[in-house]
């Protein structure tokens, strides 16, 4: 039968508490063996009192967990289990790559919650540690499996970022960073080029929908990786995935490098009926 989410989080914070108390029960006896041993017999009877309530707090919220787990039908505890190893791989990821930023002479810190620690970024040491930079991903490294990784795809994502620049150019006070585009505003004091930029833009939302525009956003030009994402959204980080290359796969199609899609092509044939 399908998890629930809230049933999960109730017995994860019962095993919480749980480890919790019997932890500070464990503390406590320590404590009541050295007040012992420092001959302080009367206070260490006292500590030890204080022992009982909390270990049977402890009893109460494993019994109540079993019974959370046995009557939603679930294996609660394989599965946080689960959530727990992928916690622990996540923070070794985070303290893997924490270790190779601080290798730079920037001095760069890596941190899940800023911008750089959300991001798809490439480390390059060409002339040795003094030259190390750090770079956004390429087009082709925003897409894991190489299987996927077609011609199409990455046309589309050149394309849309090129776009996206266009369109937007203006917007932003020291665009230095970003590909070059033309600044020069005419007599109306908006380029042509941006005009036609924000015409393609809209065209393009109106075949791709507007959260397929913002996937693409998130994914080729703040170049936002899946767990990132994953949590700006409130999605599992394998949904994102496939949100993104169907949203990579829309674009393709409406810039030509793909046919669209077969409902698509259908509806098309629908609607050209006489």
């Amino acid at each position: 039968m399908p998890f629930d989410d809230k049933v999960f989080e109730t017995y994860r914070a019962t095993i919480d508490r749980r480890d919790l108390l019997r932890k500070e029960a464990g503390n406590l006896r320590e404590s009541a063996q050295r007040l012992e041993e420092a001959g302080a017999v009367a206070q260490a009877d006292l500590v030890r009192g204080r022992i009982g309530p909390l270990e049977e707090e402890a009893d109460k919220a494993d019994e109540h967990a079993e019974h959370l787990s046995a009557s939603s039908g679930q294996n609660l505890a394989r599965r946080l289990r689960s959530a727990l190893k992928r916690e622990l791989a996540l923070a070794q990821a985070d303290a893997a790559q924490a270790r190779s930023f601080k290798e730079l002479d920037a001095g760069l810190e890596f941190d899940r919650r800023t911008a750089g620690g959300s991001r798809e970024i490439r480390i390059g040491n060409a002339r040795g540690r003094a030259d190390q930079r750090v770079t956004l991903a390429s087009y082709s490294a925003l897409i894991k499996d190489q299987a996927e990784r077609t011609e199409a795809r990455l046309r589309a994502m050149a394309a849309f970022d090129d776009l996206w620049h266009r369109a937007e150019k203006g917007l932003y006070p020291e665009p230095r960073f970003e590909p070059p585009v033309d600044t020069t505003a005419g007599p109306s004091g908006v380029t042509a080029d941006r005009v036609d930029g924000l015409a393609e833009m809209q065209r393009l939302v109106a075949y791709v929908g507007r959260q397929a525009q913002a996937m693409l956003y998130l994914r080729i030009v703040e170049r936002m990786e899946f767990t990132a994402i994953a949590r700006l959204i409130g999605r599992d980080k394998r949904d994102v995935s496939a949100l993104v290359l169907s949203a990579v796969d829309s674009a393709a199609a409406f810039f030509g490098y793909a046919r669209p899609a077969p409902e698509i092509e259908r509806l098309n044939e629908v609607l050209a009926l006489p």
